[in-house]
Parts: C-alpha cells; sequence; structure tokens
C-alpha cells in the first residue's frame, strides 16, 4: 500500500511505498532530503513527525528517548503506516544546495598536531561550490567506497579545509599522510548533512565539539563571528590532552577578538599543570548552564560524547527542536542500495 508524505515546510509531498524506507522514497523523487550514514546511528536523518505513524525493523540508535518523546523520527529506518506529515526544518536555500560532484587538487598538507592532518584541497577555478558551515563532503575512492570529513572553513569559492585524524586501522589518512601524491586530484560529492546554525533562532548558540569535531564548528565560527550578531557563542572543545586542542591559540585569539565568543577548554585527561576545566565535556557544559531552557545546542564529535550530551541536555531542560548533532559515525563501506 502506497501512503503520501507532506512536508510542514515546503509545499510538496511525495509517496512512499509499503516497506520502503521515508529515505529512500524522498531520494527516489529528487527531493533535497538530510541523510548521512543510512544504518540510524548518526541522526543526521532526524525529522520530526507531526502527523501519522512510522515503524522500524528495529530500534533507532540514534535517537535518545528524549527526541522520541518529543516526536522525532530517522527517514533512513522508518516505513509508512499511514499518510504522514513530516517538519524537516530546513532552510530555504537548501533546495539550492543539492549534492553534486566535483574534483579538487590537494594544495598542500600538514600536521596540526601528532594525529591531525590539515588537508587543504583547491576547487575548480569558478566552481564556487555553495555550502552552510557545518556540512560535510564525501571523497569518492577508486574503489567505490566513500570516507566523510567536515569542512572546516567558512565558504569561499576557492578552497576547501579538512581535518583528518589518523586513527589505528584508517587507511585513508596513512594513506594521505604517507603516500599521496603531490597536487593529487581527489573527487568529491558536497555538500552534505544537515548541521549548521539556524538562522531563524536569535537564542544564544553553544557548541560542543570532541577532538576533530572542532572542524565543522570552526567553519560556523568562522561564518558567524565576524557578523558581529547579537546571538552570543560559547564553544566548548574536550579532548584528552592539551595537544588534542590542535588550533586552540587560533580560538583563544577569538576569544579575545569577538565579545560575543566565548571559548571553554576541556580535557579529560590533564597534566599536573592544566589550569582549566576537566572531566567529560557535556559535564562542563552542565556546570557552565545547569539549566537549558533557553540555548541553542550543537554538538560535534565522537558517537559517545555526542549520545552522553544528548541525554544530559534534554533532562537538563533543553527544548529539542533547539538540539542539533553531528556524530562521526562511518556510513557503510560500499553504500547499499536505500530502502
Amino acid at each position: 500500500m502506497t501512503h503520501q508524505v507532506y512536508l510542514v515546510d515546503r509545499p510538496v509531498s511525495f509517496s512512499v511505498d509499503e516497506g520502503e524506507t521515508l529515505l529512500a522514497a524522498g531520494l527516489r523523487q529528487h527531493l533535497a532530503l538530510p541523510f548521512g550514514c543510512q544504518s540510524g546511528g548518526c541522526g543526521s536523518c532526524r525529522v520530526r513527525l507531526t502527523a501519522g505513524e512510522v515503524e522500524y525493523p528495529f530500534a533507532p540508535a540514534a535517537l535518545s528517548q528524549g527526541e522520541i518523546d518529543a516526536g522525532y523520527i530517522l527517514m533512513c529506518l522508518a516505513r509508512a503506516k499511514s499518510d504522514l506529515t513530516i517538519d524537516l526544518h530546513q532552510p530555504a536555500q537548501i533546495e539550492e544546495l543539492r549534492p553534486r560532484k566535483l574534483p579538487s587538487r590537494v594544495m598542500y598538507k600538514r600536521m596540526l598536531s601528532h594525529d591531525v592532518i590539515q588537508l587543504m584541497l583547491k576547487l575548480p577555478k569558478g566552481d564556487n561550490l555553495r555550502y552552510l558551515p557545518g556540512q560535510y563532503l564525501d571523497i569518492l575512492l577508486e574503489d567505490g567506497r566513500r570516507r566523510s570529513f567536515s569542512i572546516a572553513n567558512a565558504p569561499n569559492a576557492e578552497t576547501l579545509e579538512l581535518h583528518l585524524r589518523i586513527a589505528p586501522g584508517g587507511r585513508f589518512a596513512k594513506w594521505v599522510l604517507e603516500e599521496m601524491p603531490e597536487k593529487a586530484i581527489l573527487r568529491l560529492e558536497a555538500p552534505l548533512g544537515a548541521f549548521y546554525i539556524r538562522e531563524d533562532s536569535q537564542r544564544p548558540i553553544v557548541l560542543m565539539a570532541g577532538g576533530t569535531g572542532f572542524s565543522p564548528a570552526k567553519a560556523m565560527l568562522e561564518e558567524l563571528l565576524p557578523k558581529h550578531s547579537a546571538r552570543s557563542v560559547h564553544l566548548f572543545w574536550g579532548g584528552r590532552a592539551q595537544e588534542d586542542l590542535y588550533m586552540d591559540a587560533e580560538v583563544r585569539a577569538w576569544a579575545e577578538q569577538y565579545p560575543q565568543f566565548r571559548y571553554t577548554p576541556v580535557l579529560s585527561e590533564p597534566s599536573a599543570d592544566w589550569k582549566g576545566e576537566t572531566g567529560f565535556v557535556h559535564e562542563a557544559v552542565l556546570r557552565a548552564y545547569p539549566v537549558l531552557v533557553g540555548q541553542e545546542m550543537y554538538l560535534c564529535g565522537p558517537p559517545v560524547m555526542v549520545q552522553a550530551g544528548k541525554r544530559a541536555f534534554l533532562a537538563a531542560g533543553l527544548d529539542a527542536d533547539h538540539l542539533f548533532y553531528d556524530s562521526f559515525d562511518y556510513a557503510f563501506e560500499t553504500w547499499p542500495a536505500l530502502g
């Protein structure tokens, strides 16, 4: 049986067949929908269900109980049991920012820390790739696999900055570090993801980043801070040791330059001479904001950090409609057919 899915924020609808996921149906009908891992782990395809009923083949791991109670569903897993109405909560320009494939040339690479590579890519002249700060791209490998990386700079029509962590078993970062030719050509697909600042809100912004989760936060800050917006921005950046905060000096300089910006670095395994916050980064957020009733939260980094933060912040009163996150889960090694 076929059901109809109506969108709150767009004057369009699409049909979904029995057993078909909402994401597969929407993409099949050429809608610009957010998605990431396609397996229920990252939460990129989270939308609010305002009418109708869905079912899942298994529980959606990326959703906290607070999000489920607030009506959120994952389009990559949800199957329609009736006609539906969903709220994407996307800006109007997202229709103009559809993902596309394009080449890029490696400008240079350098080590930002003992295990983080900065990779700078040059876009084709006149290409003018448009994206929202916080979104990510996929590097398309020759064997058909993909590697996803957040874009670490605000749009400038010329370059893309990526931060690659060298992790055990991470073959792509190892290849970049040891084998990648100078001026290599990398094929990309961009922009991707639903992690970006919602500009229709005036709530104070709290950013929480873990490790290279700083990269999308950096792009957001580069866009937000020079505008001297009335919205305050507070970044909490967590790492094990001080060297994990690989652009700490730059962020401290922003905090000196922009009065609307605050920065709190947090270390879970600090040295004896560390004078700042310690422990888990989400706990530092709660020490600063024990009640979260007026803030807008953006979380980016490892899944365990994002999940812990979501649970804690919703319990502290945060409205789920003002919670956005990018959990650095891996997508399928080879992408199966959607459905």
